[in-house]
């Protein structure tokens, strides 16, 4: 499975990398929206993670750009974002966002929402669920 991540914040770009990485993902990493639609146009991706937070988009016009560019179901879109805000949220569904991750965010619930997203799109991950314990 492949993962393209289109995250404004490199430290939060890795962290997400890592833990995808750990789950068998083969992950490529963007900043800018103008990039990630090149990325798209080059390859073919399982899911898309995309940030509120580009600095040339918002993110209603890169999820609808990336909506009108590719079949609905040819690829599984995540905002991730830091704003709470309902409005946000439901204008990111109603452009065609599969789901919305508020942050910060515990790393478990980042892969609980992809495996679920990638399950309601009908792909066959091959990868195994890595449970990862809190030291308390």
């Amino acid at each position: 499975m492949r993962a393209l991540l289109a995250i404004e914040e490199n430290v939060l770009a890795e962290l997400i990398a890592f833990r995808l990485e750990l789950l068998s993902y083969t992950v490529e990493v963007c900043n800018t929206k103008f990039r990630m639609m090149q990325m798209l146009d080059s390859s073919k991706f399982d899911i898309l993670l995309v940030d509120t937070a580009l600095p040339d988009s918002n993110i209603k016009d890169s999820v609808s750009s990336v909506r009108q560019k590719l079949k609905k179901h040819a690829l599984g879109v995540m905002v991730v974002s830091l704003d709470p805000s309902l409005e946000l949220v439901e204008q990111t569904y109603r452009v065609g966002a599969d789901d919305y991750l508020l942050a910060p965010f515990d790393l478990n619930t980042l892969q609980t929402k992809i495996e679920n997203m990638v399950k309601a799109l009908n792909f066959q991950p091959n990868h195994q669920k890595l449970e990862i314990s809190s030291a308390r």
